[in-house]
């Protein structure tokens, strides 16, 4: 094959269509991503007041390539091709970012949620042990004896918008909230899925009888 031939094959597999991808897009992000500190700071304090306490996993790394690295090796998270940042296929808290450790910068990772099974909280505990992080501090999810049930459909015609809220705050800044009503979480969670947040300060709202699930620029969550 001449060189013209090996460059219109490279180019045909180039201009291949979007439909027959086989990885993920951000997009595909059902969780939200912490990237810096201050967003970090800001679910921990919120954290120690609410009743709520979700089960989590938290290591630190001595660089952002091996936090990056142990994040990713988790079988619920993965890189998106477009963003090339790592997203998540639950709707979990997730994420690595800068904290100071004595003067030295070093990298907390972390997966956190409702949603953190026993098998997925202990891959974290073994992945991020074998890329070589330290253990910081993590909460094992409770043992649940209720009998699984089947996980209802969701229906996105059954999405139906309600209103939209604008809320003024600083420096002029105007938070959009969108809100929705579906009949259940199933529903909401495929209504969210189909439509990702591009935009600064716009929100997601659908509201269920299961509580209210979210989007945002960031990802995907519950109120």
């Amino acid at each position: 094959m001449g060189v013209l031939g090996l460059f219109r094959k490279k180019k045909e597999k180039r201009e291949e269509p979007a439909s027959v991808r086989t990885g993920y897009l951000e997009r595909d992000n059902r969780g939200t991503r912490f990237e810096t500190t201050d967003q970090a700071s800001t679910y921990w304090i919120a954290r120690m007041t609410s009743p709520k306490k979700d089960p989590f996993v938290m290591f630190i790394f001595d660089t952002k390539e091996t936090a990056h690295k142990a994040l990713t090796d988790l079988s619920y998270i993965h890189v998106a091709e477009d963003s090339g940042k790592p997203i998540c296929t639950h709707v979990l808290n997730f994420g690595y970012y800068p904290m100071d450790y004595g003067g030295t910068t070093r990298y907390e990772a972390w997966v956190c949620g409702s949603e953190l099974t026993h098998e997925m909280w202990r891959e974290a505990m073994e992945k991020f042990k074998a890329h070589g992080g330290q253990r910081k501090n993590d909460q094992e999810p409770e043992e649940s004896t209720a009998a699984k049930v089947e996980a209802p459909v969701g229906d996105i015609a059954k999405v139906v918008f309600v209103r939209e809220d604008r809320r003024q705050g600083s420096f002029g800044v105007v938070y959009v909230y969108r809100v929705y009503k579906a009949p259940n979480r199933a529903s909401a969670m495929a209504f969210l899925e189909r439509n990702p947040v591009t935009m600064n300060y716009l929100y997601l709202v659908v509201e269920t009888p299961e509580g209210n699930f979210c989007r945002d620029i960031q990802g995907m969550y519950q109120e």
